[in-house]
């Protein structure tokens, strides 16, 4: 299993920014997609611990934020084996999947008494709802403006839910694509991101 960093951006103003941290991800094999979607938590906590040493190893987490996915029932089910792989600046990027309330509630108690950031996935997306971001008070929320046909109204309409819930929290905006895509973002008072227009900004540069 190898694994490849996607950059997460601040938008300075004026074509500038500056890159703040990682998003980790494996890069598997033929099955990847079945192995990612359908994981059991022992699997997810192999992926959690690879990609936790992998960004310690590289230093990263030194720097800036890094943000690795992970089940929420991982979480909870491997609480103990989870603490050991976070550092300083590891993010807990808790994936979309539909849980318990009571699950949600244990994962707020961990990072609460453990000093752990928590990030929710995929905001409007299967499990990725309000009452998640209510019961989790995470610091960070990841909206994916692939998660819908109407794009941009969707984040919008997100980004009203988010702010009535709590302000503080900060907006990632996932699978930013184009320059149009980021000058939208940016009216709509999000200077976060991350996506492929990175590739294309660093062959450009």
């Amino acid at each position: 299993m190898d694994f490849r960093k996607e950059g997460v951006y601040l938008e300075l103003g004026k074509n500038e920014r500056k890159r703040i941290g990682f998003e980790y991800r494996p890069v598997l094999g033929v099955d990847s997609f079945f192995l990612e979607k359908g994981k059991d938590e022992r699997t997810d906590l192999v992926f959690f611990k690879f990609l936790s040493g992998s960004a310690i190893v590289e230093g990263d987490h030194e720097n800036g934020l890094v943000f690795i996915d992970i089940k929420p029932t991982t979480v909870v089910k491997y609480k103990s084996d989870v603490i050991q792989f976070v550092r300083n600046n590891i993010i807990l990027d808790i994936q979309s999947d539909y849980v318990s309330k009571d699950i949600l509630k244990k994962i707020r108690e961990f990072s609460e008494s453990k000093d752990v950031l928590i990030c929710v996935d995929d905001y409007g997306r299967d499990g990725s709802n309000r009452a998640r971001v209510e019961l989790l008070k995470p610091a960070y929320v990841k909206i994916d403006l692939e998660a819908s046909e109407e794009r941009f109204d969707f984040v919008l309409w997100s980004l009203n839910e988010l702010k009535r819930i709590n302000e503080d929290t900060e907006i990632i905006l996932k699978n930013v694509s184009s320059e149009e895509d980021l000058e939208k973002m940016i009216s709509f008072g999000i200077n976060l991101w991350q996506g492929k227009l990175e590739r294309k900004l660093t062959l450009l540069a």
